[in-house]
């Protein structure tokens, strides 16, 4: 059985997003949505990278474990620096609200969690 983020959870994931950040351009005002989106895009950009390095990893011959498990670092470190670096261009450059950002990142990543279990209890 294959483990692990799949489009479909990425999909989940991305209709949350686009679902939460419509609720909130209802009841808050435009900025909150926005920002509540942008953080949404975060975690989505996230996944899809995580996706595409998984992939990517399964093409690379088996190597010894310590190659493999700098491979893993690398592989964490950038996307945590890619990560990073989009939330401080929506907090520094695109002067976006803080908290909403935040908050939609952090649902965006729990939705991931949440579909990808769901979806591998609904296998078993």
């Amino acid at each position: 059985m294959q483990m692990g983020v799949g489009y479909g959870a990425v999909g989940v994931q991305a209709a949350t997003v686009i679902l939460g950040a419509s609720l909130l351009l209802i009841w808050q005002e435009r900025n909150v949505a926005v920002a509540a989106f942008f953080g949404g895009a975060v975690a989505v950009a996230n996944a899809l990278f995580l996706i595409w390095c998984m992939r990517a990893g399964a093409q690379r011959p088996v190597q010894e474990a310590r190659q493999e498990l700098a491979w893993l670092v690398r592989f964490s470190m950038e996307r945590f620096l890619m990560v990073a670096l989009l939330i401080v261009a929506g907090l520094g450059w695109l002067k976006l609200m803080p908290v909403p950002l935040l908050i939609g990142f952090v649902l965006g990543q729990l939705t991931l969690v949440f579909s990808t279990i769901f979806s591998g209890i609904e296998k078993q």
